[in-house]
């Protein structure tokens, strides 16, 4: 079963002085055992599972990030919040999303639009994962997958988060959807967010690494979505060409705009051919059709 959510949040702020920085510095948070982080003017913010030991956590943290900075110039605070304080926090500012001319992202507590026949409405409370629409790679890879997924297909969400991709899926015909985090409050997330949308029967939620040996060893499907990071998408490139049938489709996200040309390199080296490109606010997201 899922973790029990904690009572308090110990939340970590790394203040950083360039984009190379802050972008090095999440990656070290992530390896840390972050789930998530958010950037907010020049600064890193992620909630984590309070330690036991604090201020031994807190050296630890130091020593990495300036073992990883390339100026020395980071700083970190800490402090902490309560699990209801959050839980209001993150709602402000969240509200209806008009991804496209057919495709809405709510939060539960807005009062449903109208409804047309030819718009999907998608509700979505994120919880302590990430995936709400507010995200440009979130909104590249929702565009995208309108454009990619065909009714009836099997697919895989690499890195569900809460569950959003899964759902818009699944709404536009998926008769499948294998989704798999690592993170177990993601899990949650998702599978609060199936059973919201009254779809929890379409999908198989999963808390797993994903690699290319688990890759390969999964049944084959007709399309991948994974909005994760880049480097993570790199070296599950190989397992992706394995996992996906002749034809089929790959869309990944997560990706800085510098981060762009060494991911479409590893995607024609690994047979995929490049369909259409989503870009929004210094961030890539990619669809690719695999002939193999």
């Amino acid at each position: 079963m899922y973790p029990q959510t904690p009572d308090r949040w110990f939340v970590l702020t790394i203040s950083c002085h360039s984009a190379l920085e802050l972008e090095r510095c999440a990656e070290i948070m992530f390896e840390l055992g972050a789930t998530a982080v958010e950037e907010i003017d020049n600064r890193l913010i992620t909630h984590l599972d309070p330690p036991e030991d604090v201020e031994g956590a807190l050296v630890s943290i130091r020593d990495a990030l300036q073992e990883g900075s390339t100026t020395g110039e980071v700083s970190l605070d800490h402090s902490w919040q309560r699990h209801e304080d959050w839980s209001h926090l993150w709602r402000r500012g969240l509200v209806a999303k008009q991804i496209s001319d057919s495709l809405v992202v709510q939060p539960s507590w807005c009062a449903s639009p109208p409804e047309h026949k030819n718009v999907v409405t998608v509700v979505i409370d994120p919880g302590m994962a990430f995936g709400t629409a507010e995200h440009p790679t979130t909104r590249g890879s929702l565009r995208l997958l309108e454009k990619a997924i065909s009714p009836g297909e099997s697919i895989m969400d690499i890195g569900c988060g809460s569950g959003i991709l899964t759902i818009t899926a699944i709404k536009l015909g998926a008769s499948n959807v294998l989704s798999v985090d690592n993170d177990p409050y993601a899990l949650e997330a998702t599978s609060a967010n199936l059973f919201m949308n009254e779809i929890r029967e379409k999908a198989d939620v999963q808390l797993g690494e994903v690699s290319p040996a688990w890759l390969k060893d999964s049944s084959e499907c007709e399309g991948i979505i994974a909005n994760i990071q880049s480097d993570v998408l790199l070296a599950l490139m190989i397992g992706f060409r394995s996992a996906i049938r002749n034809h089929g489709w790959l869309i990944l996200s997560g990706i800085m705009d510098s981060e762009w040309p060494a991911i479409l390199s590893s995607a024609r080296d690994s047979k995929f051919t490049l369909i259409a490109v989503d870009m929004e606010l210094g961030w890539t997201s990619a669809w690719f059709k695999l002939d193999k």
